[in-house]
């Protein structure tokens, strides 16, 4: 059968191969795969298959046809010369195995008295399995691939992941070297972890790995990847980084909007005393997440929603506070994710949950734009200077109806864009900081020091002292090596065949960033594991991307794009809080007892929350000069 199975797949003309890479990322493919039939009990797994492979056959006659006529030479060019993932390829040549292994199978199976449920699993793990080894013994001999540790069929190396993978792919490196090829389900990926290689990836090859894959989750939560951080490379992702760079993050937005970052660190500060009078622990990982969400959601449309001894809180605040719990704490296996020909059958209610999330997402950010409209939906025009984020995108809506026209899912999903950074990186990397300097009480106080020297204790420190507190920012810098909150940055895609390290890299290919990795190098740091932020006083080593052992925000076209105001609202949170605090364990833990184990999320946190003893350490008429009431 194996033979037979080879010779279906080898006749398989090329030019159905590349017809079937446009239609695998096509919208069409999209929608009619979404129509596909759900299984059911009174459906024979034959008629099931029959009836999907039917599917998915007339699309891709349809698909095959349009891209035949084609409106330009152009565009015809264009589509030809676009590389997909080898995904694409594995789904394709899975229409044709299914049709050869379908009926032994189900011959063998039904000899055996076996369950339709049991059907249905057995045979895609045969299809899936013929499918890789075909396209292994096919592909995989005529390039040098990077080295790696050997998989299972099927699967890959999923299974050997665990719940960090940054610390997983740190010990594959360590075994196997700074360049790894790895398999997620039929998706082959690659992971670098030194300088020199995330300089190749990041800079030289920029150009070609510039795009991301298609998620299947982000399809359902993140409105079809439209959001900016996920869209693949193209000029729509490139006007939508040019609005957010000049009309959200430019240097004079960020000027603008200092008086909110200090009005919210007040307030946390403020209440981070009021909970920890007569000695109360508080609850730092709740605070400093309240702070970070009220900074940005003031910051792009105006409201805020954490706050309890405040009367500006906005209507809905308990849904969005509900709403960012679910999006922060949930980790979905989406089996769809590794083997998208396999998504129909939502193994595990799966995509059910997700969509519900998605519908859940969707209400909230529907009330955002409807607050920026008049009652019949027409924008409310603004003066420039009075324009938030959401202002910004709905008058571009309103005055570009050609081929740049964003819709409202797309200016919904850069909504959650900006919620989703905020809530998951920079208020985790000063949870992070603050756990270091609980842990390292000579640090902590080096670093008060330094604001007493610089700033007194005559009155509160400010956004612009931040300049003149080197040590503080250096243990920024050591907090964002030791403890990146997304280790592995932003997977990305090849769209043509490259070399990374002397390797073959082909095309549709993930490629990954272990910054995790490279800050625990011993070969680059000395003491690696140890929290000095000495090394970085008198260093040129700086975090905007253009040296590649400190990575916080990635580098080249997709570095985030808010990292200006990424940097200041940590530095400028973790001064205010240790200007002003005087912090202290619980008693009967020691510096050493701090845990400071990971879980992964939607960003890398710790396991435990960071419980606290605060108390004042400045006068009291210098609180309350600031406005605060201590």
């Amino acid at each position: 059968m194996r033979y037979i199975l080879l010779h279906r797949f080898i006749s398989i003309k090329g030019t159905d191969m590349e017809y079937a890479s446009i239609l695998y990322n096509s919208k069409r493919f999209r929608e009619g795969s979404r129509r596909l039939p759900k299984p059911k009990r009174t459906q024979s797994l034959f008629q099931l298959l029959s009836e999907v492979r039917g599917r998915h056959l007339a699309l891709l006659q349809a698909e095959r046809l349009e891209y035949r006529r084609g409106n330009t030479e152009s565009e015809r060019r264009s589509e030809r010369e676009t590389r997909y993932s080898i995904a694409s390829y594995t789904t394709y040549a899975m229409e044709n195995i299914m049709e050869a292994t379908r009926r032994s199978v189900l011959d063998l199976m039904s000899a055996a008295g076996t369950t339709m449920s049991q059907y249905t699993v057995a045979t895609a793990c045969i299809v899936i399995l013929v499918g890789m080894l075909i396209l292994k013994s096919v592909l995989g001999n005529k390039l040098r691939l990077p080295p790696g540790p050997r998989g299972l069929p099927m699967i890959g190396h999923l299974h050997l992941l665990g719940t960090a993978p940054h610390q997983t792919l740190l010990a594959m490196s360590q075994k196997h070297g700074h360049i790894i090829r790895l398999n997620f389900g039929v998706y082959p990926t690659v992971v670098v972890s030194s300088p020199d290689l995330a300089r190749e990836v990041l800079k030289t090859q920029d150009q070609h790995l510039a795009s991301r894959p298609t998620f299947e989750s982000g399809k359902i939560l993140a409105y079809d990847n439209q959001s900016t951080s996920l869209r693949p490379y193209g000029d729509k992702w490139r006007m939508m980084r040019k609005i957010m760079s000049t009309e959200l993050l430019s240097g004079k937005r960020i000027e603008q909007s200092q008086k909110i970052r200090t009005e919210e660190l007040r307030n946390t500060v403020e209440d981070i005393l009021s909970d920890g009078h007569n000695g109360q622990l508080v609850d730092i990982d709740a605070k400093l997440t309240a702070l970070v969400l009220n900074q940005t959601t003031r910051f792009n449309f105006r409201r805020r929603y954490y706050g309890t001894k405040r009367t500006d809180v906005a209507e809905g605040a308990e849904a969005f506070q509900d709403l960012v719990k679910v999006i922060g704490g949930t980790s979905f296996f989406f089996p769809g994710e590794f083997f998208p020909f396999l998504k129909f059958l939502d193994l595990g209610g799966v995509e059910k949950k997700m969509r519900k999330l998605a519908h859940q997402a969707d209400v909230f950010y529907s009330s955002i734009l409807a607050s920026h409209r008049n009652p019949d939906g027409s924008y409310i025009p603004k003066d420039s200077v009075d324009m938030d984020f959401v202002d910004v995108l709905l008058a571009f809506q309103r005055d570009n109806t050609n081929e740049f026209f964003i819709s409202d899912d797309q200016i919904k999903a850069s909504i959650q864009d900006v919620i989703i950074a905020s809530s998951s990186t920079s208020s985790a990397s000063m949870i992070w900081g603050l756990a270091e300097l609980m842990r390292n009480p000579g640090v902590l106080k080096k670093a008060q020091q330094e604001l007493d020297e610089v700033v007194g204790r005559e009155r509160v420190v400010e956004e612009g002292d931040l300049a003149r507190l080197p040590y503080l920012r250096a243990m920024v810098k050591e907090t964002f090596r030791l403890h990146p909150v997304l280790p592995l940055l932003l997977p990305h895609q090849s769209d043509v065949d490259v070399k990374i390290g002397g390797y073959d890299i082909p095309a549709g290919t993930r490629v990954m960033v272990n910054t995790y990795a490279i800050g625990r190098d011993p070969s680059i740091w000395k003491s690696a594991l140890d929290f000095t932020p000495e090394r970085f006083l008198g260093s040129s080593i700086d975090v905007k991307g253009q040296n590649f052992e400190l990575l916080p925000f990635g580098a080249g076209r997709r570095m985030c794009v808010g990292f200006n105001l990424g940097l200041v609202t940590v530095e400028y949170g973790l001064a205010q809080i240790l200007h002003c605090c005087d912090l202290q364990l619980p008693e009967g833990i020691s510096p050493k007892d701090v845990n400071m184990d990971e879980q992964s999320g939607a960003s890398v946190t710790r396991t435990q929350t960071l419980m606290l003893r605060v108390s004042p350490r400045l006068p009291p008429h210098v609180y309350a000069k600031a406005g605060m009431q201590i």
